[in-house]
């Protein structure tokens, strides 16, 4: 009579599953203002696990109920910090705003920069994330008997969390290996547990204490590697929706300082919508010379410059996207602070910064639905304010002012340009520049300075000037401009063409519309300018002012055409011996970034990589043992291998097979197999040594047999029994006994071969 098994209490499972969600909740560390969303994570867990614990002796349906039910009550006070009836109980509101705040929370999480104040519906997904994945594992693992299954809701929640996530975290990159590790040792131990606990084992506590050591030191060795591989180098970006969703998807239909820049200029007849001399702003905090930006654009169709989303590939924020309280803005630089003063002379959309924002607010008494209309664009750094900014909309703000110096010496960005339609228009006018041997920067400035040494400037106003029409569509930047007898246009042209060229010459460029900063702060029309921005090699965007491709001279009556910039036009371009010693600087600097860069590709994989050997570990294993159970070995082990390996089949798919059992009795254990087990005792114990037509048949019944096991057993076990550990574990006993049974063959054959000896 078999000794009674004591229950396993699931405390170890719980506190598994609780762990398991905090750490797969990590990875919106960089998403949420503060800690405070971990602890709604790890509270949500604890909630759904005692919702199943309440529930375990009623049907599963009253679970099913009663989870949405706990989640609308206790999420509107606890999530979304809402207090109930005098504090204590919910109020009415709050379910309704649970249930549409947890459909509505998902979307707003991935339209909003980092970081996310702790508060609306964003907050109820950390809430609802470890809730839902807790109380669903919680469910599997007491409920049901199923091993791996309470790891799928687990799985699931780190899956969503890496969708969510930003894809260039720095900060956190080892939580998916951390998570791995330990969701395999719980894994593991789960189903040594239930081996353990079908049949009893003689001696289980102290292959208990051995399991759960081994466990601890597979967990300690697996954090530490993790750790190793990903500590100093990013992590893969891998795919994940942030930067999927544009909240602004029409950009071309907003409205366009460059398009209407002639209203900043002096016209001879001033229109009610001219303010060259009117005031715009109000600027406090920021110095004089300073570049208030408008808006950037940085793609053109051909007609236009326009802002536009998904313009720079190497980033998961470039689109508008709404701002709390705080911005994560990676930007290194000076900090400022700024207080603009709207006047009832600007209209637009666009809310005039400077710098690149890390906060902003509304000082006339902000609401939440005027918060709600901010959007920003981190990589441009422009804001803009849906509907329009009014004089009621005075605001100050927060931001990281960066270096924005542009020298010949800088290599520019290598991975593409901005999207230019009809780019190769200006060719005939940048040909003999782009022939030439100096680089891309050196071009750059040779055309900036032709323009401006040969260009003249106009806005239209002045008498006989009529003909210099306001537009930059492509008829009029190459005919009307730059391929004209002599280019003639205001800062609207200019501006446009220099980052037509620049693109040309293969250095991203886009047009940006502001205001410089006059000495006391009142921002007029005459004050707004265009300027062009381009990319260098460490991914900063450099201002190419406007005095440095713009001609200040008037148009004159007779102009004598200008000669097209040529090869020469670039003097002593550096030889490759004449090298400086900032340019070597410069250049070791760039090569020791290319050497980080290709030292990250080369582990980008390392975390994934790990976890697949995690993974895999078991099957391998168990390969490399049936390869040795066949081919190593007197040929009667080879037999009692045979055996070994069906037997292991049978454990890998649930069978309980005791391992002292003689070879008979785990035949009609796992109802296979009686003819086989009695041949390859024979084969063991008797007086001739197997041939290898034996081995070979026993070896080919044995497969026979193991296919057939698996035909049989349920898909769930077919699918798991790859991965389930119990017949490695059995399987050293086991191989033990068949190492032993030899001797003892060995021995009965030496004493039959001594016998006549002996009697005669």
């Amino acid at each position: 009579m078999s000794a009674p098994t004591r229950p396993v209490s699931p405390l170890l499972d719980l506190v598994a599953i609780v762990v398991l969600v905090a750490i797969a909740t990590l990875g919106l560390a960089s998403t949420f203002l503060g800690w405070g969303y971990f602890g709604l994570a790890v509270l949500g867990a604890v909630l759904g696990i005692v919702v199943v614990a309440s529930t375990l002796r009623l049907p599963g349906v009253i679970l099913v109920a009663a989870l949405p039910i706990v989640a609308v009550l206790i999420g509107g006070p606890i999530a979304m910090r809402e207090p109930g009836v005098e504090g204590t109980l919910p109020n009415l509101g709050n379910p309704a705003e649970v249930m549409t705040g947890s459909i509505t929370g998902w979307y707003e999480l991935l339209t909003t920069l980092p970081f996310l104040d702790l508060e609306g519906p964003p907050a109820l997904v950390p809430f609802l994330l470890g809730y839902l994945g807790a109380a669903v594992a919680a469910a599997f693992a007491i409920r049901g008997r199923s091993v791996g299954l309470p790891l799928v809701p687990l799985v699931a929640t780190l899956v969503v969390v890496l969708l969510l996530r930003r894809p260039y975290d720095e900060e956190i990159g080892w939580y998916p290996v951390a998570f791995a590790v330990l969701m395999i040792c719980w894994l593991v131990v789960r189903g040594m547990r239930q081996q353990a606990g079908a049949i009893p084992v003689r001696g289980g506590n102290t292959g208990r204490l051995v399991r759960v050591v081994t466990a601890a030191a597979v967990l300690l060795t697996g954090l530490g590697i993790g750790t190793w591989v990903t500590s100093g180098r990013p992590p893969s970006a891998g795919t994940a929706l942030r930067g999927q969703i544009e909240t602004v998807p029409d950009l071309s239909q907003l409205d366009s300082p460059l398009r209407r820049f002639r209203t900043f200029t002096k016209q001879s007849e001033t229109g009610s919508d001219n303010v060259h001399d009117k005031v715009l702003l109000t600027v406090t905090g920021a110095p004089a010379g300073a570049l208030l930006r408008f808006v950037t654009l940085d793609s053109y169709d051909g007609d236009q410059w326009v802002p536009a989303n998904d313009t720079i590939a190497d980033t998961s924020d470039d689109s508008f996207l709404r701002m709390d309280s705080e911005v994560d803005n990676p930007t290194v630089g000076t900090p400022a602070q700024v207080q603009v003063a709207i006047s009832k002379n600007y209209r637009s959309v666009w809310i005039p910064t400077y710098g690149s924002l890390t906060s902003l607010h509304f000082l006339l008494g902000e609401s939440q639905a005027r918060r709600d209309q901010v959007r920003y664009d981190l990589p441009t750094s422009t804001a803009l304010l849906a509907g329009e900014v009014g004089d009621d909309d005075d605001y100050e703000f927060t931001s990281i002012v960066p270096d924005d110096r542009l020298t010949k010496r800088m290599r520019p960005w290598r991975d593409g340009i901005m999207h230019v339609a009809g780019i190769r228009r200006v060719d005939p006018l940048v040909r003999p520049v782009l022939a030439s041997p100096a680089s891309r920067m050196e071009k750059l400035f040779v055309m900036a300075h032709y323009l401006r040494d040969v260009g003249r400037f106009s806005s239209g106003g002045e008498p006989g000037e009529s003909m210099y029409t306001s537009g930059h569509d492509l008829k009029r930047l190459t005919k009307g401009f730059l391929l004209a007898p002599r280019p003639v246009g205001d800062d609207e042209q200019y501006a446009a063409a220099m980052a037509i060229i620049a693109n040309r010459l293969g250095i991203p460029a886009r047009v940006v519309v502001g205001a410089v900063v006059p000495p006391g702060g009142k921002v007029r029309g005459r004050n707004v300018h265009t300027w062009v921005e381009v990319r260098i090699s460490d991914g900063s965007w450099r201002t190419l002012y406007t005095d440095e491709f713009m001609g200040d001279k008037p148009p004159q009556p007779q102009m004598e055409p200008a000669d097209p910039p040529t090869t020469g036009t670039v003097k002593n371009p550096p030889r490759q011996e004449e090298v400086t010693p900032t340019e070597v600087k410069v250049r070791d600097q760039l090569e020791e970034q290319d050497e980080a860069a290709r030292r990250g590709s080369a582990v980008r994989w390392a975390p994934w990589l790990l976890l697949l050997l995690l993974v895999l570990v078991v099957p391998l294993v168990k390969l490399l043992v049936r390869g040795r159970r066949r081919l190593l070995g007197r040929p009667s082990q080879r037999l009692a291998g045979a055996w070994e390996d069906l037997v292991s089949q049978a454990r890998d798919l649930g069978v309980p097979v005791r391992s002292g059992a003689s070879r008979p009795d785990q035949a009609r254990v796992i109802e296979a197999g009686e003819e086989l087990a009695a041949r390859i005792d024979d084969g063991v114990f008797g007086a001739t040594e197997a041939g290898a037509d034996d081995v070979r048949a026993c070896w080919q019944e044995a497969r026979e047999w193991r296919r057939g096991l698996r035909r049989i057993a349920p898909w769930r076990r077919r699918l798991w029994a790859p991965f389930n550990p119990a017949s490695l574990v059995h399987g050293r006993g086991a191989e033990a006994r068949s190492a032993r049974e030899e001797p003892r063959v060995s021995a009965t054959e030496d004493e039959r071969d001594r016998e006549p000896e002996l009697v005669s």
